[in-house]
């Protein structure tokens, strides 16, 4: 596959998947920091029942995230002023994935002495995911273009869907059954790695070169 055609099918689902055409907005901080604030309360109550090493690298995560959340109130505020500026369009989106991986270190905790291969583990695992995902959606998406746009969206998701609702499965039987609480911290991965990708448009809302670049009839 050439680099045109790439390009080409890049811009294609691009065209597909970013349903919201509008520049950044207060809106988008105002997500991103309630999805901070629900990973610190969880990762706080969590932490109330944890002792030793995990405690403390527990509370480490927490600490870190609160800063983070910090930094993202303080570039909500610079954005009220300074809305055209790129960088801080940038932040809500790079919070998130910065949050991700806050994610997947905090799940590794769990998993003893051995946290850094899990954590390690569960990026190699992400990476593999997301890189996965973009083939998978540059080449079926020119099979999709007479398609609904909703049936487009939905094959083009397909995967993450699945791997939702076996996350979601997971934390179910995990719930009912009284599992080890190892496979609600797997789920929870599992799910964060999935709406990835879903985040990750959201940099196509500041760059927006791509939409001149879309097939004018498609």
């Amino acid at each position: 596959m050439g680099v045109y055609k790439m390009k080409k099918r890049y811009y294609e689902f691009l065209n597909v998947l970013v349903t919201d055409c509008n520049p950044i907005k207060n809106l988008d901080f105002y997500k991103a920091g309630l999805v901070e604030l629900f990973f610190i309360s969880l990762v706080f109550i969590v932490s109330i029942f944890l002792r030793g090493e995990m405690h403390h690298l527990s509370m480490i995560v927490m600490n870190f995230t609160i800063v983070h959340t910090l930094i993202l109130f303080l570039a909500f505020l610079l954005f009220q002023k300074f809305f055209d500026i790129k960088a801080l369009q940038l932040i809500p989106t790079s919070s998130y994935l910065f949050l991700h991986f806050e994610l997947l270190f905090w799940g590794s905790i769990f998993f003893g002495e051995n946290h850094l291969a899990f954590f390690m583990i569960f990026i190699i695992l992400s990476l593999s995911y997301q890189l996965i995902n973009l083939l998978y959606q540059m080449v079926i998406v020119s099979k999709l273009r007479y398609f609904e746009q909703k049936q487009k969206i939905n094959i083009l998701q397909i995967h993450a869907i699945v791997l939702c609702c076996l996350s979601a499965g997971v934390a179910v039987i995990t719930r009912l059954f009284m599992l080890s609480g190892l496979y609600m911290i797997i789920a929870l991965v599992g799910l964060s790695i999935a709406l990835t990708p879903l985040y990750l448009l959201g940099y196509a809302q500041v760059f927006t070169g791509w939409r001149n670049q879309v097939p004018e009839k498609w």
